[in-house]
């Protein structure tokens, strides 16, 4: 993704899940944080390779420590910040146009996978991705996994490792 400002930004996904780790990665130019929480931070040497960034761990971890905690987590944490907000007359953190915009992001991503163009946001209400039936009839759609380990008529699974 580029911004207004230049900036790049990278989304990477995956539906598939092979006993890996599940995890949202926030890369920045000095430092990376994740969640499940993980923590790096790097700086350049003068030949231009990374060396462990201690000072700045530490600072990122110390924030991290200091943030109060959450009474919620996910889905349940969205739900109570918008009762909370109504009972309050208060803004939710996350309001209807932060929402539709994620959601258009996403469908730029749905669009540029399935055209295989550079989408430039917002779409235009002519998109043929703008709407639902837009997308499912437009989005390409994805080799669907017919086989299972049940299913095999080998015994023999094939693994990375074994090529």
């Amino acid at each position: 993704l580029r911004y207004k400002n230049n900036s790049l930004a990278q989304v990477t996904s995956s539906v598939v899940h092979h006993g890996e780790e599940q995890q949202l990665i926030f890369q920045g130019r000095n430092a990376k944080v994740s969640v499940p929480w993980t923590l790096k931070a790097s700086k350049s040497q003068e030949n231009g390779f990374p060396v462990n960034d201690k000072e700045l761990e530490k600072k990122i971890q110390d924030y991290y420590d200091n943030l109060p905690e959450v009474k919620h987590q996910g889905h349940e944490g969205q739900i109570d910040d918008v009762l909370s907000a109504i009972e309050k007359g208060e803004d939710a953190l996350i309001d209807g146009v932060q929402g539709r915009n994620t959601l258009e992001l996403i469908t730029a991503i749905y669009k540029s996978a399935s055209t295989g163009e550079k989408v430039t946001l917002p779409l235009s209400h002519d998109d043929p991705f703008y709407t639902r039936e837009g997308i499912i009839q437009n989005a390409k759609y994805f080799y669907e996994k017919s086989k299972s380990v049940e299913n095999f008529s080998t015994n023999k699974i094939t693994i990375g490792r074994d090529l």
